[in-house]
């Protein structure tokens, strides 16, 4: 716990993306193995649905994580690549 409170942001970031990629591999995996044991086990498949439910909400939320710290570091641009920054919030036909 103290490591992670003395991390930069970007390192978290990093931390989040692979855990991120490891819960959707893991929901992933909890959804191939749930058809084969609803098949030969009956209703225990629900333990592998539930898996696989947890796996990607954990899964939505490292990506949110994520998000928020590489926004700290770079918020993202407003306006698009050909008209650079947008200003004001009026209709173009108005002005």
């Amino acid at each position: 716990m103290v490591y992670y409170i003395g991390m930069k942001r970007k390192e978290r970031a990093r931390i989040y993306k692979i855990l991120r990629m490891a819960f959707s591999i893991a929901a992933a995996t909890f959804c191939a193995v749930a058809i084969f044991i609803f098949v030969y086990l009956g209703w225990w498949g629900m333990l592998c649905v539930i898996g696989a439910l947890i796996s990607g909400i954990l899964m939505v939320l490292f990506k949110r994580l994520q998000e928020r710290e590489e926004n700290r570091d770079a918020p993202p641009a407003r306006g698009d690549f050909i008209t650079g920054p947008v200003s004001g919030g009026g209709d173009s036909e108005s002005e």
